[in-house]
C-alpha cells in the first residue's frame, strides 16, 4: 500500500495515488448491499445576503466588524455545539493570520466556506436518506434562527441574483484562492463567476464494492451529468440580470477551463476495464495546468507547467510530492469528481423544499444493481454526445431529446430508490421526488421556470 510522504512522485506513483486512494475506500468483503447499499453526503451552498431597514438587498462582508456574518454564525453555532477550526495563511505580501476555516459539529457535520462568502453546509456520510436530510435541516435551522434574529439572510440557487463580482469581491483571502483568481483571470472572466458568483448541491456517493461497481457506476455518473443539469437547472437570473439560460451556473464551468472541467468517459467496451478507467482520469490530472503550489505562494505559472510537466522538469528545482498532488487533484473540477467516493457536481443549488430530489435521483440510478444496468443501456448511445447534450443543458428542458430522455431516467430514479433496503429509504422524502417529477419534469419545466415567474413578479 501507498503511503503518504514526501517522495518525489512519479506517473506511476500518480497512477497508485488515483487507484488506492481516489477510486474509492476500502469496502468490507462481508458487505450486503441488501442492507447498506452505500453512504450518501453533500455539499450545499448558499448565498449571505442582508436587507437594510427600506427593504433593500445588500452583499455582506463575512469578515470584519462584531457584527459580521462570521462572528455571527460562530456564535449560533456554538449554541448547537458547533467549533471553529482555525487555520493559518499567508495573506499578500504579509504575516501569517489565523481564520476559521469551517465551523464542525460533533456529529461530523460542518460549515464551510467559499471565496464569496456562500455558506456551504458540508454533512458527515450517511447510511439513510432520512439520516442524510436530518443533518442538512439541522444546519439549516441554524441559518433559519440567524434569519430571525438578524438582518442576514440565506438564498439557495445556482447563481447569486443581485451582486456584481466587484461588489462582492474575494472574501477568503486564502492563498489557494487568490492562486485560482489569478489563474482564471489569465483565461477569461468566468472564473471569478464561478468562485464568487455560484453555488452547487454537490451529491456524494460510494464508488462501489468491486472494480465492475466502480468502473460503471462512474461511467454512469459521467453520462448522467447533462440531463442532472437540465432536470434541475435554477440560476436564470445573475447580478440583476435575466441571462438567457436555464442553468448559467453550468454555462460558466462550460467556459471556464476544459483542461480541468467536463466529463471524463471512454468507449463503452473498454470503459468497464479499471485500467482504461483509471489511465481517463490519470491522463485528466496530467494534461491540467498547475495553479498553486504552497512553496511558491503568490506567483503564477505559465500553462505549459501541467502535473505532467512538473514531474519531468520541476518547477524552480522542486519537483512535487504526494501533498502537492493532492492539492492538484482538489483544483481539479470535473462533473464527476474522484475523492475516495464519487463527488456530483452537476445541480445547481436547489430550493430548501426539493433539496432531496437531486439525491433520490443519483441514488435510484446508481445504487442498485439492476437500475444501474438500466441507466446505463439507456445513456450508452448518447456517450458520444455528451458535450453536446452539456451545452444543451444548460437551456434546462428546452432541448427534445434532453426532455424526452430526463423524464425517462426521473421515472426510473423513483423505481430504483423505491427498491432500495427500508432502511435506506425515506417514504416521505420518496413521495416528494414523485411530486417533482409530475410537477416539473413531465411539466418540461425547472426551477429556473419558477424563478424567473417570481422575478419578474419582483418577488425576488
Amino acid at each position: 500500500m501507498m503511503t503518504m510522504s514526501a517522495t518525489f512522485i512519479s506517473k506511476e506513483i500518480c497512477r497508485n495515488y488515483i487507484e488506492e486512494f481516489l477510486f474509492g475506500r476500502a469496502v468490507d468483503p462481508n458487505h450486503d448491499q441488501r442492507q447498506l447499499p452505500g453512504s450518501i453526503g453533500v455539499e450545499l451552498e448558499c448565498f449571505p445576503y442582508a436587507i437594510n431597514a427600506d427593504g433593500e438587498i445588500l452583499p455582506v462582508q463575512l469578515y470584519g466588524n462584531n457584527d459580521s456574518l462570521m462572528n455571527v454564525l460562530v456564535h449560533h453555532s456554538a449554541l448547537k455545539g458547533g467549533i471553529p477550526r482555525y487555520a493559518f495563511e499567508n495573506a499578500f505580501n504579509d504575516k501569517p493570520r489565523s481564520i476559521i476555516a469551517a465551523i464542525d459539529f460533533p456529529e461530523g457535520s460542518s460549515f464551510h466556506f467559499e471565496p464569496g462568502a456562500q455558506i456551504e453546509i458540508s454533512t458527515a456520510p450517511c447510511d439513510s436518506i432520512g439520516m442524510l436530510s436530518d443533518k442538512i435541516h439541522f444546519m439549516q435551522q441554524i441559518l433559519q434562527e440567524i434569519s430571525k434574529q438578524t438582518n442576514f439572510q440565506f438564498l439557495q440557487c445556482g447563481t447569486c441574483p443581485w451582486f456584481s463580482v466587484d461588489q462582492i469581491g474575494l472574501q477568503m483571502n486564502k492563498s489557494r484562492y487568490r492562486a485560482m483568481s489569478r489563474y482564471f483571470d489569465n483565461l477569461n472572466t468566468f472564473g471569478r463567476q464561478m468562485m464568487l458568483q455560484t453555488c452547487s448541491l454537490q451529491i456524494n456517493m460510494d464508488t462501489g464494492s468491486d472494480w465492475d461497481t466502480r468502473t460503471k457506476t462512474f461511467f454512469a455518473a459521467n453520462l448522467l451529468a447533462p440531463f442532472a443539469t437540465a432536470l434541475f437547472a435554477h440560476s436564470p437570473v445573475i447580478a440583476g440580470k435575466v441571462n438567457g439560460h436555464k442553468s448559467h451556473r453550468s454555462f460558466i464551468w462550460q467556459q471556464l477551463d476544459t483542461s480541468r472541467t467536463g466529463v471524463i468517459t471512454g468507449k463503452a467496451k473498454s470503459i468497464f476495464d479499471k485500467d482504461v478507467m483509471i489511465d481517463a482520469y490519470l491522463n485528466f490530472a496530467l494534461k491540467a495546468p498547475v495553479i498553486f503550489i504552497e512553496e511558491f505562494r503568490d506567483e503564477i505559472f505559465p500553462p505549459v507547467i501541467t502535473l505532467e510537466y512538473w514531474i519531468n522538469h520541476g518547477v524552480k528545482g522542486l519537483h512535487p510530492t504526494l501533498s502537492h498532488l493532492k492539492n492538484h487533484f482538489s483544483l481539479l473540477f470535473p462533473e464527476v469528481r474522484l475523492k475516495g467516493y464519487l463527488e456530483l457536481r452537476s445541480v445547481d443549488a436547489p430550493p430548501p423544499e426539493w433539496q432531496m430530489v437531486p439525491v433520490i435521483f443519483y441514488c435510484g440510478l446508481l445504487y442498485s444493481n439492476d437500475y444501474l444496468e438500466k441507466t446505463l443501456d439507456m445513456l450508452i448511445p448518447f456517450q458520444d454526445d455528451l458535450q453536446s447534450l452539456m451545452e444543451q443543458a444548460v437551456s434546462g428542458l428546452e432541448s427534445d431529446v434532453i426532455f424526452e430522455t430526463a423524464g425517462k431516467l426521473m421515472q426510473l430514479a423513483v423505481e430504483g430508490f423505491s427498491v432500495l433496503p427500508e432502511s435506506f429509504q425515506n417514504k416521505k422524502i420518496l413521495d416528494q421526488a414523485i411530486s417533482f417529477c409530475e410537477k416539473f419534469t413531465l411539466q418540461r419545466k425547472t426551477f429556473a421556470d419558477i424563478y424567473l415567474e417570481d422575478f419578474r413578479k419582483k418577488k425576488i
